[in-house]
């Protein structure tokens, strides 16, 4: 199974020089039966700049790049549904515990954990809750006011997308490398889903350094059942 994210052209400039690759990668995925997830940013206009595509420009998009069209599973989503503070370290780390919370218990952001369980969720990370406070107070500030949360979905939602990958080992390419891509994989991670990252199809800002330690393989156990709006995934 492919996951692309992200490639479409609002953002074509940051991976231009992936195109080529990338329509290899497909065809090949295609031509071997692998289920490929098309996986984009609905339009969103910020003081003028649009930062998404429409599902009709996209399409044509992909029809001017020779991607096998009628093969692609096109998904929208929406924007940041993790503030960019739990992107590292220990806070990813209690992003992803908070997702499997809010997964387990049907909520919908960090805000609506009581204070005691979010308490819990901080300490079971960093075996620490007052460590975790002194060393990230606006993490803990953001946490209680739903920084972290579950997108807000269109047809499908993202549970039932989630359990469709089962049995499967995903590969993802795709970008923005510590954005919108790391936001997908934080969600497939508190779901207890193994993926790859293929690093020669993934693309970031110009500004970002590329974090040669990250992992390809990521092994998540399971766990039972503003700034940052809630996103969305519409399977189309």
């Amino acid at each position: 199974m492919l996951l692309c994210i992200d490639f479409q052209p609002a953002y074509e400039e940051a991976f231009a020089h992936l195109l080529d690759p990338l329509r290899d990668r497909i065809l090949r995925a295609v031509r071997s039966g692998e289920e490929v997830h098309f996986i984009y940013n609905d339009i969103l206009s910020l003081e003028g700049e649009e930062l998404g595509d429409s599902p009709e420009r996209l399409l044509a998009w992909c029809v001017r790049q020779d991607l096998p069209v009628r093969h692609l599973r096109m998904i929208r989503k929406n924007f940041g549904w993790v503030s960019h503070l739990f992107r590292s370290e220990r806070e990813r780390r209690v992003a992803i515990l908070i997702l499997r919370y809010l997964m387990a218990e049907g909520l919908d952001d960090s805000s609506q954990i009581p204070r005691p369980h979010l308490e819990r969720i901080v300490a079971s990370s960093h075996d620490d809750f007052e460590g975790f406070w002194d060393c990230s107070p606006e993490a803990w500030e953001e946490m209680l006011r739903g920084a972290v949360a579950m997108p807000f979905l269109f047809e499908g939602g993202m549970v039932p997308w989630l359990k469709s990958l089962s049995g499967s080992v995903p590969e993802i390419i795709g970008g923005f490398r510590h954005r919108c891509l790391d936001e997908m994989c934080m969600m497939l991670e508190a779901s207890g889903i193994v993926y790859r990252n293929n690093d020669s199809l993934i693309y970031g800002l110009p500004e970002e350094e590329f974090e040669a330690t990250a992992p390809s393989w990521r092994e998540c156990e399971l766990i039972s059942p503003s700034l940052f709006p809630k996103a969305g995934l519409a399977v189309s």
